[in-house]
């Protein structure tokens, strides 16, 4: 909880001091004026700015208080220069009293320097009195050990949530946030519920508000929802990388990766289930079969006696086996691109075939809403006239007595969207073998590159006048050793990557189970008790406040998705107006304090309205309001600034005074000479 239990603002000009000193009551505070500016606005200003909460305002430091505060202050019927100027705030938790000094004009302190008295105002100065120097509105200022906003919340004793962001990451739920919802400025506080919220990148920050000052298991809920969401994209993000990652490793060296796919599941035994093999027209073999077979290859090369030159049938026998494979090899390459060319046709025109359904789909869609919508409009497809011609359309090219049914709108959008999907997955297909045929192209020709090296070296060979050694064996050998290194480099490779995925096969398994644990409902028995507390209380508010607006107030409810009041599905605001704008705000402001009080919520305990009587409320709706406050005050501290010009609203004030409330009234201006 946090109550406001002094203010002071001491204003340094060359001859005085000029400023503001009174104590708050625990429960409620009426800060009143005949005149609009006499300096209401900036006693609550002086709150907001030393709490640090001033972007509630508008901004963010000095800025966003009177010009008094910085050049020039009234006093009495002399305009003084301001030298310097500060704010005194005293604040208690129910247990704790602490005084918060910040500047507004000081040369050599900086605005966003707060400092910490461990007492209360009157004994700041004593040497005793511990104090501590924090910083507001930087970079950690809600985090750090020394940012003021961390010591806030933690004096106040609040709990704030980290919540969902508009760029998929999580951010506390700041304190600036939290108290638009009860401190209610003059200028911006009254255009709507929440309006002086500053932007933060909070996702749906007035819903994240509600459920946090409610205390409502959704938050949580909700929370633990975006959590497993995010969880579940980065395993099924990891897991694919490496798929495609060690995928492409091995297509090079024509090796396939079974029993995994791109898509993340639960393998109990990866090492068992996950398999490198080597496949052609002829063979399968597993990665360490294919490496033992290479093996061989080179020992049975070792073997080989040295060449004797007068052996060439031998090398013309190899020769002409080597280009005849080359020949099969270039006539599946070119075989292949006439494939490839193909199903690149085949894609163009499935391409262009859904763009013509895609198309078709939107202009059924654009028919059905303006049928939806009232439209007259005549559509010639709808009465079997063909547009182009303008002729009768018959579902038959044969003269038949029977007339057959003709689909409506919407079994034909149902029946073109069956078709889009037909295609889609088509051309997702087709795409896939292009993949596959243009990775098998790359294949071969590297391989015919090989095969070409080899012809001439073994040409070579045949026409040498002399040696002993062959140039083939050595290049096979060569060849053969390098692909063995690269093939044993892969298996290790591979066997890390199966790692890998056990490892984020057992992370899916976990984040599946805590995916089934979650609530199948989004609300708890708990949640709906206190949405429809916050319901009945808004509406009960309504009632007494006088709101006219609608003619069955009953028809109000609270959306489930927004946890704003609406009728009918709409806003409440759209339906009220000026003056039951007004009512509504006040009557939601104060339904989410009873609610938190009646169930056990999370709300400060403190509301302040500044100027409440916009747009000419009449003074028997703003008796209501006083006193419904009045009431809520015995748990909540009340603070109101109200102009009294009327003589009506005046006597009202000052009858509530009278009766208990406190009353900060200001006769000229708030700010004089202090003592």
């Amino acid at each position: 909880m946090i109550r406001i239990g002094r203010v002071r603002v001491e204003i340094t000009t060359e001859n005085d001091i000029i400023g503001f000193d009174d104590t708050f009551d625990q429960e409620m505070n009426i800060i009143c004026s005949e005149l609009n500016t006499s300096g209401k606005s900036s006693i609550i200003s002086i709150i907001y700015y030393g709490l640090g909460l001033e972007e509630i305002i508008g901004g963010k430091g000095h800025n966003v208080l009177s010009s008094a505060f910085k050049t020039k202050v009234e006093c009495g019927t002399e305009e003084l220069d301001v030298l310097e100027s500060k704010v005194f705030l005293e604040i208690s938790n129910g247990s704790e009293i602490i005084t918060i000094l910040r500047t507004a004009k000081n040369k050599n302190r900086d605005t966003n320097l707060m400092t910490i008295y461990y007492s209360n105002m009157d004994h700041i100065n004593n040497i005793e009195t511990k104090s501590e120097d924090m910083y507001v509105h930087s970079q950690n200022s809600a985090t750090s050990n020394k940012g003021f906003f961390t010591f806030l919340e933690s004096f106040i004793g609040l709990n704030l949530p980290k919540v969902p962001t508009t760029d998929d990451k999580e951010r506390k739920l700041y304190l600036q946030l939290v108290f638009s919802s009860m401190l209610i400025e003059q200028k911006r506080g009254w255009s709507d519920l929440f309006s002086g919220m500053p932007h933060f990148g909070i996702r749906e920050p007035k819903k994240r508000v509600i459920e946090y000052l409610l205390n409502m298991d959704t938050l949580k809920n909700e929370k633990l929802r975006y959590s497993l969401k995010i969880k579940e994209s980065r395993i099924a993000e990891k897991w694919k990388q490496i798929y495609f990652e060690t995928a492409k490793k091995l297509e090079n060296i024509r090796l396939v990766l079974k029993g995994v796919t791109e898509k993340v599941e639960i393998i109990d035994d990866p090492s068992q289930q996950i398999k490198v093999v080597y496949q052609n027209e002829d063979q399968v073999l597993t990665i360490e079969e294919y490496i033992e077979l290479k093996r061989k290859e080179y020992n049975n090369l070792i073997k080989i006696k040295p060449r004797d030159i007068d052996n060439f049938q031998e090398l013309k026998i190899e020769l002409k086996k080597i280009e005849e494979d080359i020949i099969v090899h270039e006539e599946k390459i070119k075989q292949l691109k006439i494939n490839m060319n193909n199903e690149e046709s085949s894609l163009g025109r499935l391409l262009n075939s859904l763009k013509l359904i895609q198309t078709d789909i939107l202009n059924n869609q654009d028919a059905k809403k303006l049928r939806n919508l009232g439209s007259e409009e005549g559509f010639n497809s709808f009465k079997d006239i063909c547009p182009t011609c303008n002729q009768p359309i018959s579902d038959t090219l044969l003269v038949s007595q029977n007339v057959a049914d003709v689909m409506d709108i919407d079994d034909n959008i149902k029946h073109l969207k069956s078709q889009e999907k037909l295609f889609e997955y088509a051309i997702e297909q087709k795409k896939i073998n292009i993949k596959n045929i243009e990775n098998n192209i790359l294949i071969l020709e590297n391989t015919v590159t090989k095969m070409y090296q080899l012809s001439r070296i073994t040409r070579n060979d045949i026409f040498a006048i002399d040696g002993s050694v062959s140039e083939s064996t050595i290049y096979k050998k060569v060849e053969l050793n390098n692909t063995i290194s690269e093939l044993e480099k892969i298996k290790a490779e591979v066997g890390a990557a199966i790692n890998e995925f056990k490892e984020l096969s057992e992370e899916w398994k976990q984040y599946l189970g805590d995916l089934s644990k979650l609530p199948k409902n989004k609300f708890t028995s708990l949640d709906e008790k206190k949405i429809k507390s916050l319901r009945d209380y808004f509406v009960s508010n309504l009632k007494v406040f006088g709101y006219r607006s609608s003619s069955d107030i009953n028809k109000v409810m609270i959306s489930r998705d927004t946890y704003m009041p609406i009728i009918e599905n709409f806003d409440l605001k759209f339906d009220s107006s000026a003056s039951d704008h007004i009512r509504r705000i006040w009557a939601f402001t104060i339904a989410l304090v009873q609610t938190s009080n009646e169930l056990n919520g999370n709300h400060p305990g403190i509301l302040i309205f500044d100027e409440p009587g916009q747009h000419s409320i009449v003074v028997e709706d703003m008796k209501a309001f006083l006193e419904c406050l009045i009431e809520l005050a015995a748990e909540t501290q009340i603070i109101v600034g109200i102009t009294i010009k009327e003589t009506d609203t005046r006597e009202l004030v000052f009858k509530k005074i009278s009766e208990g409330s406190k009353g900060i009234i200001i006769k000229d201006r708030a700010f004089n000479k202090l003592n």
